[in-house]
């Protein structure tokens, strides 16, 4: 594998990796538009989430045994849900540790020439492209989840004043997991750019 110091010449391929993401070629109005329509959406799945664990509670109370989906729904989150993502929190740090100390590496055993490597660390890139927007998703979902409940409270929402912290800590994990992979990928796009694979 070629050292930083001496980064290999970019070639052209077919892999396409020159190209932006079509996230980055959008105007900025309609990136802040995109952005605006995530957030109404995390909002909106808050206090959607919040209208329905009410109702099942009240199924509940009223004495009908519901299924294992509406009960889940009706028990809302407890430590069991809160440490998925502070667990992708903890592995995407000591993957950004690992990365900070040396170079990115592709899968052993297969690239047999600069230009295959290169294939493969775009390829790479882009899969981390893509976990980054899902759990990105995930975070901002959960915390206008955390927003609606905290609102929920302060008006006296037992329900919601119930599960708030379990929901804030839930949340939390996410949102550090989305902090720590993005610090990841700039890292490693950083390390790519140095050896012309971008």
């Amino acid at each position: 594998m070629p050292s930083a110091a001496d980064p290999p010449a970019a070639d052209a391929d077919s892999d396409g990796g020159q190209r932006a993401p079509w996230l980055d070629r959008l105007p900025p109005r309609a990136q802040l538009v995109l952005v605006a329509v995530l957030l109404l959406l995390a909002c909106g799945w808050g206090v959607g989430m919040l209208v329905l664990q009410h109702r099942l509670v009240e199924r509940q109370q009223r004495g009908e045994v519901l299924g294992a989906v509406a009960s889940f729904f009706a028990d809302g989150s407890s430590w069991s849900t809160a440490w998925p993502g502070w667990a992708a929190a903890f592995f995407f740090l000591l993957s950004l540790l690992r990365l900070m100390r040396g170079s990115p590496e592709p899968p052993a055993g297969r690239a047999q020439t600069v230009h295959d490597m290169r294939i493969l660390l775009r390829r790479e890139y882009r899969v981390v492209r893509l976990a980054l927007a899902v759990v990105d998703l995930v975070a901002m979902l959960d915390v206008g989840r955390a927003v609606a409940y905290l609102c929920a409270s302060l008006t006296g929402d037992a329900v919601a004043r119930g599960d708030l912290v379990v929901v804030g800590v839930e949340a939390g994990g996410f949102v550090a997991a989305a902090v720590l992979l993005t610090l990841w990928m700039l890292r490693f796009r950083t390390q790519l750019e140095s050896w012309g694979a971008l």
